[in-house]
């Protein structure tokens, strides 16, 4: 890169360039709804005395500000909307976690698997998110973990001021191993999983890089190399994980979803055929 006459820029050069725009970049950035995108009623609603509020822009578009009125809507239908308006009027990321947890429960209805119960009881009296009915009735158990960008950052940047400024910067790099992210949000989650339970971990990442980027996320199952969760009976307990994702091409919104089966699964806990079939499972073989 050259600066002023053709002049190599030096490093405390560029460096203080890159501030410079990120200070302009904080300086403009702004909260709340933009001019123009017109809330529905329940949005509204969690919107009132929100946290997040004054964190980042929500929704950002018209196009998410319908689709979010939609799954609260499915929220409302089901009964559980009042439950969950703590967590959506809470900060970003809590907003962000009842959010996935809404839509992946909204997404399993649409594609003819009802949720039948809400904060099903699993082990050591841990509830899960809630069970759904495949069509034969094999009832499957599902909990939703939402690992996020802030758990890629290191110790000193969670203690100082990155984890305030936001998911981007302006010319970051980094390092990271979403792979990490995966196993962490299956042994997070695995407390939860019954021996005589059909169960299913749905990740729906707010990662640097999305999973649904690359191969990491079957590097974390399958890969004997980085001790993948699903290598030996150490996780016989669960069934399957399915990697979840929402698009958004500011026409239209819609979800998509990869389901991936753990082979070493006892057979009381499988992922029934009709739902690997229904999602395309794969077991890596």
């Amino acid at each position: 890169m050259c600066g002023v006459g053709g002049r190599p820029v030096t490093h405390d050069e560029l460096r203080e360039a890159i501030l410079e725009t990120r200070a302009r970049q904080a300086a403009v950035q702004r909260s709340g709804v933009p001019e123009g995108v017109k809330l529905g009623p329940l949005t509204s609603t969690i919107r009132d005395g929100a946290a997040w509020s004054t964190e980042d822009q929500f929704p950002s578009d018209q196009t998410w500000a319908d689709e979010v009125e939609r799954v609260l809507s499915f929220a409302q239908v089901q009964g559980q909307f009042e439950n969950y308006v703590g967590a959506l009027r809470g900060n970003a990321r809590q907003r962000h976690s009842a959010l996935a947890e809404l839509r992946v429960a909204f997404f399993f209805s649409r594609n003819h698997f009802p949720v039948v119960e809400w904060k099903p009881v699993g082990a050591n009296g841990r509830e899960g998110e809630f069970t759904v009915k495949p069509p034969s009735g094999a009832n499957v158990f599902v909990e939703v973990k939402s690992p996020s960008w802030e758990g890629e950052l290191s110790d000193a940047e969670k203690t100082g001021d990155r984890k305030q400024q936001g998911k981007h910067l302006h010319a970051e790099a980094r390092s990271i191993a979403p792979w990490e992210r995966v196993q962490f949000a299956v042994n997070k989650g695995y407390g939860k999983f019954r021996s005589d339970t059909r169960n299913l971990l749905v990740i729906a990442d707010d990662l640097f890089v999305s999973l649904e980027h690359g191969t990491n996320l079957q590097a974390g199952l399958y890969s004997v190399n980085n001790n993948g969760s699903f290598t030996s009976a150490a996780r016989q307990n669960l069934g399957g994980v399915s990697f979840f994702w929402i698009k958004n091409n500011l026409r239209e919104v819609w979800y998509e979803m990869k389901l991936f089966l753990n082979t070493y699964a006892l057979s009381a806990v499988a992922i029934p055929e009709e739902f690997a079939s229904a999602f395309h499972a794969s077991d890596h073989s």
